[in-house]
């Protein structure tokens, strides 16, 4: 009973009495059902075509299974032409439905990288939402302190500075695309999970931001405005290792 909590103990005791947490999700589980839904929805506006084509492909091998010589031959690799053209049309989706899929597959790539961190010492969620939908990828508490985790599969060269994340295509270098408002977006986040913890246990503990890249990141550790950037590969020695505070 003597036992005085420290910040981390608190922030625990905190999360755990969210009323979402006690349903525990894998990481990247709501982007993949969005993914889902969204894909679904997609196919049913075009099951006119779809149908067109997959009952075009049945007559041409039905034909090529009654003809002989080369017709058979002709029309069975047309059959399979249309089939496996329709079946990459229906798992191609527009760009925004897959953003979706690669997201959730980002999360739990760093949901397998978090399961490195002794349990013992660490607590970890994925996959959390507020009461407004709005989501929280993963939050990581330890005796290092509070960690809020935004992953974000990235293409092309990655780099950070002042100005924003900055996405340099590898095809083409001289193209550049740039997401200024990050620090923004992971500081109003962080901020909100501090004011819950704080609210619901009178604790006051800082929640460090932290961005998680996938992609070609070669800065290493960086931190901007308050925000750390850090590569998949190097997020648990991140965490476990001696930082400034």
């Amino acid at each position: 009973m003597g036992h005085s909590a420290g910040p981390a103990d608190w922030a625990i005791q905190a999360l755990t009495e969210i009323r979402f947490v006690n349903t525990p999700k894998r990481g990247g589980q709501s982007a993949g059902q969005m993914y889902a839904e969204l894909a679904s929805a997609w196919r049913r506006r075009f099951r006119v075509l779809f149908g067109f084509w997959s009952g075009l492909a049945i007559i041409l091998a039905v034909l090529g299974f009654v003809t002989s010589g080369q017709w058979k031959v002709a029309l069975g690799i047309a059959a399979g032409l249309l089939l496996g053209t329709l079946a990459w049309m229906r798992e191609s989706p527009p760009a925004r439905i897959q953003n979706w899929r690669w997201g959730s597959e980002a999360e739990r790539k760093t949901a397998k990288a978090l399961r490195r961190l002794p349990s013992a010492d660490w607590k970890v969620w994925h996959d959390l939402q507020w009461e407004d939908k709005s989501n929280i990828d993963h939050v990581v508490v330890g005796s290092a302190g509070v960690f809020l985790v935004d992953t974000k599969d990235c293409f092309g060269h990655v780099t950070v500075d002042e100005g924003g994340l900055h996405f340099q295509w590898l095809e083409d270098p001289d193209i550049v695309t740039g997401y200024r408002g990050i620090f923004a977006k992971e500081g109003s986040a962080s901020a909100a999970l501090k004011q819950y913890i704080q609210a619901g246990t009178g604790v006051k503990t800082w929640v460090t931001p932290v961005v998680v890249l996938w992609g070609h990141f070669d800065q290493g550790p960086t931190e901007v405005a308050k925000v750390t950037f850090v590569h998949g590969s190097e997020l648990v020695a991140w965490l476990c290792g001696p930082r400034q505070t």
